[in-house]
């Protein structure tokens, strides 16, 4: 048994691999459906062996996501709008070690900390405290109900993001009593965790942490008032086509607004001329009051230290099972990059990625564009806009999955990060140098949180801005200057999105 008493209150957990482990820890509550969360103010007396229920989960029959049931993560625990808690692992509650936060992903609609994938004591054992939280999620955290509801429901679309704001600020005021370092703390997410990761430096950290890892995600998953206004109007019509009142809103079963957020596709806020980038509905929104008008300033000014980075073939967990791009259906392929480049263009941007790639088959071009768009694009400019320490990494190792067919895809590297690459399912996925490939990211994390500095052993890591030099992570590290900085440079010459 371990047994912490912190501000927050007495909290007893486990005792096991060698780590103190809390999970389910309640750090924020709201008063009703789409209020902003606040901290929990009174004491907990709570013993905490048992994670946190998951955020309600709104799984999208959009193409865009038609990969994420592949891996559909059926270790997630039951779903409930309780779910504002957090676990903390620690293998030693007297020491005053760094503190790493793990903000998951699932494009900002599914995920959650309970997942077997996310197990925090492998990290610990490097001498951090782990920390992995719940947020809102889908529809209840992050649409922007305000405006179309004329005030009767005053949320901004931000929720989710404030209770990741909330979760930090708990883990800063608490977490010294679980042998964490309140004025070292690392945030740390992937995809849909790294938009957050980057969002949250972007809303002004006012001193909560001092260093971000940013693992395949951007600083682009925002929407504008008007966009975010747009995709609440497209919710309330499909949630009154199916037979429910917006007075309903705030008291039916949660299930009735899943099941309107599922129908909702993103291209529906397109004009049918243009791709809509990123390809989600449900984001954060520039409402000038969380995410303010000068938010890429903020980001720029801000002195966090930050690695990012992607995988190589991140979009082939996408473009590989969709029914038409898996199947190289060319027609169907070329009218998609049709609404995101200038059409005389297209034989250009095609033959140069021909030629980058040594490949014909346009689905793997496709693969390989959208990769950059989404992922490499958005790396390469949050590393640029950073003047303080910037490390750049890419992660190439080839996974086993379907033969080889999904070569480095997005996500691929979160077993490698939590150790947990040895264990099913995840063992399927790559090849026998794991865990050397899992010591170069874990070393390199923790050296992180602990110095600012991720290099380690004979490989010293440049910043970024210095040479564009990336680590490339595999069962080595080496040092390579970024290879696609011509792709990048064609796509924002010709992009029309």
């Amino acid at each position: 048994m371990s047994l912490v008493q912190c501000n927050a209150g007495q909290f007893e957990g486990i005792f096991q691999d060698d780590c103190h482990q809390f999970f389910g820890i309640p750090y924020a509550k709201y008063e009703q459906r789409w209020c902003e969360s606040n901290l929990i103010e009174q004491e907990i007396n709570l013993k905490t062996m048992q994670k946190g229920d998951s955020a309600p989960q709104t799984r999208s029959d959009d193409h865009s996501q038609s990969g994420t049931s592949f891996f559909q993560d059926n270790s997630l625990s039951k779903q409930s709008e309780d779910c504002l808690t957090l676990n903390i692992c620690s293998n030693d509650i007297n020491a005053e070690n760094p503190v790493m936060i793990w903000i998951h992903g699932g494009a900002l609609v599914t995920g959650g900390s309970s997942s077997i994938m996310y197990d925090l004591k492998h990290l610990a054992k490097r001498g951090v405290v782990a920390v992995s939280i719940n947020y809102r999620l889908g529809p209840f955290g992050f649409l922007k109900l305000d405006e179309v509801t004329d005030g009767e429901i005053k949320s901004t679309g931000n929720e989710g993001l404030i209770d990741q704001r909330n979760a930090i600020k708990w883990v800063k005021e608490n977490i010294s009593s679980f042998g964490g370092d309140p004025n070292n703390i690392t945030i740390f997410g992937e995809s849909a965790g790294s938009w957050s990761c980057n969002l949250q430096i972007a809303a002004g950290n006012d001193g909560l942490f001092k260093k971000a890892i940013c693992q395949s995600g951007g600083l682009d998953a925002i929407a504008s008032v008007e966009k975010a206004n747009l995709w609440a109007e497209l919710f309330i019509e499909q949630f009154e086509e199916d037979g429910h009142k917006v007075s309903d809103l705030r008291s039916c079963e949660w299930e009735l607004i899943i099941d309107t957020a599922k129908k909702l596709k993103h291209s529906a806020l397109s004009d049918g001329k243009r791709w809509i980038f990123p390809e989600v509905g449900f984001l954060p929104v520039l409402d000038n009051r969380f995410i303010k008008d000068d938010y890429l300033e903020t980001y720029s000014s801000s002195s966090i230290h930050l690695i990012a980075g992607t995988t190589l073939d991140e979009y082939k967990l996408w473009s590989t099972f969709h029914p038409r791009i898996g199947k190289n259906d060319e027609g169907y392929i070329t009218r998609r990059l049709s609404k995101m480049f200038e059409s005389s263009k297209l034989p250009e941007l095609i033959s140069a990625y021909s030629e980058y790639l040594k490949i014909s088959e346009l689905g793997d071009i496709y693969s390989a564009i959208l990769t950059d768009i989404c992922f490499g694009i958005p790396t390469h400019n949050t590393l640029q806009k950073k003047e303080g320490n910037s490390y750049g990494y890419l992660f190439s190792t080839q996974s086993e999955i379907l033969r080889g067919k999904l070569g480095c895809f997005h996500a691929s590297e979160l077993p490698y990060v939590f150790g947990v690459h040895s264990k099913k399912p995840y063992s399927s996925w790559g090849p026998k140098e794991s865990k050397e490939i899992s010591d170069n990211f874990q070393i390199p994390w923790t050296n992180f949180s602990k110095t600012d500095d991720p290099s380690f052993g004979d490989f010293a890591w440049s910043n970024y801005n210095d040479s564009f030099e990336l680590a490339l992570i595999g069962n080595k590290v080496r040092a390579l200057r970024n290879p696609f900085l011509e792709r990048y440079e064609l796509i924002e010459k010709y992009k029309i999105f």
